[in-house]
């Protein structure tokens, strides 16, 4: 990794980079990686992306991040309200983009896990559960899964259970929907015939076959795989304009 460049930026870079202009694009709670992601795709590449908060503000002036997601000060200059229970509808209606949801395991084929760790009798760890990521995740066109611990126990063969549903729960019309995945080792998608996860790209400092080792699955590599990008000065220096207090290192623990 460039010594100049912290894995938090590159990540919320590359997240940023799943989303084109005029996409409209939720994030839920606890989320500073996706905070700041959307919120530099719109000072960057996609200025006239719609932002959906979780803290229920729309298209708002993120000058700068604060621990809770849900800080009214992130809502500064919002063109509007939205609560969270009108996103269902939009996301029936087709008019939801892009989310950005985090996981405690992901699989092979997309599923992701934020209900229990080991059986769902007896299970080893509760977690907070989906918030509506059964609904959501086979609906919305994109979803951006996010990372920030790339092991055998977060990506695994198969989930303990399934919160989210992957491409093997999904109906024929839903499988046209796309995933990314950003870890902090690189970036993953399910761009192949058997709509498996597959490698797409490597972080600076990482290689195909540590991130394939630290894979608890055969993970697939992308024919043109290659080096994820590095974000420029320009974009860092709006990153930490952003987050002046560190809060996206938070999620590296």
């Amino acid at each position: 990794m460039n010594n100049k460049i912290e894995i938090a930026d590159l990540m919320i870079h590359a997240m940023s980079m799943e989303i084109e202009n005029y996409d409209t694009v939720l994030h839920g709670v606890s989320s500073p990686l996706p905070v700041l992601a959307m919120s530099l795709a719109r000072k960057s590449h996609a200025p006239d992306m719609t932002f959906i908060s979780g803290a229920e503000g729309v298209d708002p002036d993120v000058d700068r991040i604060y621990l809770s997601s849900f800080d009214p000060r992130q809502n500064k200059d919002a063109v509007g309200y939205f609560g969270l229970h009108e996103v269902f509808d939009l996301a029936q209606r087709g008019e939801l983009n892009v989310m950005f949801l985090g996981a405690a395991q992901i699989d092979l084929h997309g599923n992701t896990n934020l209900s229990v760790i080991g059986s769902i009798d007896n299970p080893k760890v509760r977690l907070p559960g989906g918030a509506a990521s059964a609904f959501l995740m086979p609906i919305t066109p994109k979803v951006v899964i996010w990372s920030t611990r790339h092991t055998r126990r977060t990506f695994v063969e198969e989930v303990d259970f399934v919160t989210g549903q992957g491409y093997n729960h999904r109906s024929e019309e839903q499988m046209k929907n796309e995933m990314a995945i950003v870890s902090n080792l690189g970036v993953m998608n399910f761009k192949n015939p058997g709509r498996v996860m597959q490698l797409q790209s490597y972080h600076p400092g990482h290689s195909v076959d540590e991130i394939r080792e630290r894979t608890g699955f055969d993970l697939l590599v992308a024919p043109n795989v290659c080096e994820t990008p590095v974000p420029g000065p320009e974009i860092i220096d709006i990153i930490r304009a952003m987050d002046p207090d560190g809060i996206r290192k938070t999620e590296f623990g």
